[in-house]
């Protein structure tokens, strides 16, 4: 981290931008790549005058929104040939099942998305898959991520020198946040599986 923050400090502000904007875009289409932490340290080179705050918000902002609209498009237009192929046949139930909940409850899943770190790719995906309506969709993820990106820039600008301590937090913040999701997920499918048993 050390090496790549010096790396960084060396870069021009125009080429450390165009880094925040693909990493924040990425890291909705490949989930392992540390996005929030690489906002974060664009928010320390905000404070130490490198970069210019309402840049690094509105640019990791808009990578945000792309990557995640990008996936949203994809499985809107390719989701329904995807669940015919032969290996997904056996879980189509299942699938139509999660597809009926996320057309109930979508909108509002999509609006806190970005704070659901460990299933954003997910979300994006069943989004698409549901046939939420495009424009509702980019309307409540820009929400999402703009409040998301703000906390995150404003508050590793306000730590300055101490921004490790945000990327911490945030680690263990993903971390809480996806065994969360398991625990509710596991918690649901319990509740319904109880449910078909004692309706038998």
């Amino acid at each position: 981290m050390e090496n790549f923050l010096t790396s960084l400090r060396e870069l021009s502000p125009l080429w450390i931008y165009i880094i925040l904007f693909l990493s924040a875009f990425f890291e909705n289409i490949f989930p392992p790549i540390p996005g929030d932490s690489v906002v974060v340290i664009g928010a320390y080179l905000v404070g130490i005058g490198k970069l210019n705050i309402y840049m690094a918000f509105i640019l990791t902002t808009m990578g945000s929104i792309s990557g995640f609209f990008f996936l949203f498009l994809i499985s809107y237009r390719y989701g329904e040939s995807i669940l015919e192929k032969k290996f997904l046949k056996g879980y189509k139930k299942t699938i139509f099942k999660v597809e009926k909940w996320f057309k109930k409850y979508g909108y509002g899943v999509i609006l806190v998305n970005r704070f659901l770190s460990g299933a954003r790719s997910v979300i994006s995906i069943f989004a698409g898959i549901s046939k939420l309506n495009p424009i509702k969709v980019f309307f409540y993820a820009t929400i999402g991520c703009g409040v998301w990106n703000f906390f995150l820039i404003y508050t590793g600008y306000k730590l300055g020198s101490n921004w490790k301590s945000l990327i911490e937090f945030m680690k263990k913040y993903n971390k809480y946040t996806f065994f969360a999701i398991i625990l509710v997920l596991s918690i649901f499918i319990t509740i319904k599986l109880l449910r078909k048993k004692i309706n038998r």
